[in-house]
């Protein structure tokens, strides 16, 4: 069996690799490492073109979307405003329907449903409502759920839809209601709605802090205090003007004195002559809101 010597080529110097070496390692490591950067160049720029639109369009979508939270809030503050408006005319209006001249111009514009939404898109002013994401303009904007002097309020209800481009159609266009509500300036029913309620009850009586009757005149000579000043022996005996004794005041009756201070009404002993208790406090309250009896002087 024949053997085969294996051929052993000659060493190559060092020196002389790169000259004479027809297979140079740098220069093979050099071309694989550019070959690579330039197949990892290729594979960015695909993904780039395929990720930087997909980025522009959220960025649009999102741009859109701070417009449509910018457009609701000034068509909010449009309709609190029409609303306040409409709420001055609401008691001429409702009386005198009818007669051009009550409210003017103004109060026969803004009164209705209509008349308010006419006030409103006026005041938002149709070029920003077009360049806004408003589907179909200000013809989008409806006001058919508003009321206006139902229940002696104004209720302006706008409701819109959204038009967002680059996104899918599920979620280009949604529903969004702005309302503002606010109470007609229609005047005060002191009856409260009943004809038959007698007004007595809602008239002002004047009643004092420790006082055992109510009073329909505050120069009632039964609000004057009345202070007398009388020995400490004689405290005992007497009375006030309703058969009640006197017993010490909670602020001074515990320091010495020679001389006591009463009054025709009260039912405390006092020390001081300026004391608090000696200072009346008179409040004024509905007749409706206390018990007592009457004075007999100006109660009638």
């Amino acid at each position: 069996m024949p053997f085969y010597r294996k051929k052993e080529f000659p060493k190559i110097p060092q020196g002389k690799l790169n000259k004479e070496n027809p297979i140079n390692k740098t220069e093979y490591k050099r071309e694989s490492v550019s070959a690579s950067l330039k197949k990892l160049k290729g594979s960015m720029t695909v993904e780039a073109a395929l990720v930087l639109p997909l980025f522009l369009f959220a960025m649009i979508a999102l741009i859109y979307m701070t417009e449509v939270i910018r457009f609701s809030a000034n068509l909010q503050t449009a309709m609190s405003e029409t609303a306040r408006e409409a709420s001055v005319y609401s008691y001429p209006f409702k009386e005198l329907t009818g007669k051009s001249s009550i409210g003017g111009a103004a109060g026969s514009k803004i009164m209705g449903a209509a008349g308010a939404r006419a006030v409103v898109l006026e005041r938002l002013g149709e070029d920003y409502i077009v360049k806004s994401p408003v589907k179909e303009g200000s013809g989008g904007i409806s006001f058919v759920h508003s009321d206006v002097l139902k229940d002696e309020m104004i209720d302006l209800a706008a409701v819109w839809r959204t038009d967002i481009p680059f996104i899918p159609d599920e979620l280009r266009s949604f529903k969004i209601i702005d309302r503002a509500r606010v109470r007609a300036f229609t005047g005060y029913d002191n009856t409260h709605g009943s004809e038959d309620e007698s007004e007595e009850e809602d008239t002002i009586v004047y009643v004092t802090d420790y006082g055992r009757v109510y009073h329909r005149s505050r120069a009632c000579s039964h609000l004057k205090l009345s202070i007398s000043s009388v020995k400490k022996s004689e405290v005992g005996s007497k009375r006030n003007e309703y058969g009640a004794k006197y017993y010490k005041c909670e602020y001074c009756g515990d320091k010495a004195s020679t001389a006591y201070f009463i009054t025709t009404d009260g039912d405390r002993y006092h020390t001081s002559r300026t004391c608090p208790g000696l200072k009346r406090t008179i409040h004024e309250v509905y007749l409706s809101e206390t018990d007592l009896p009457a004075c007999s002087d100006c109660g009638k």
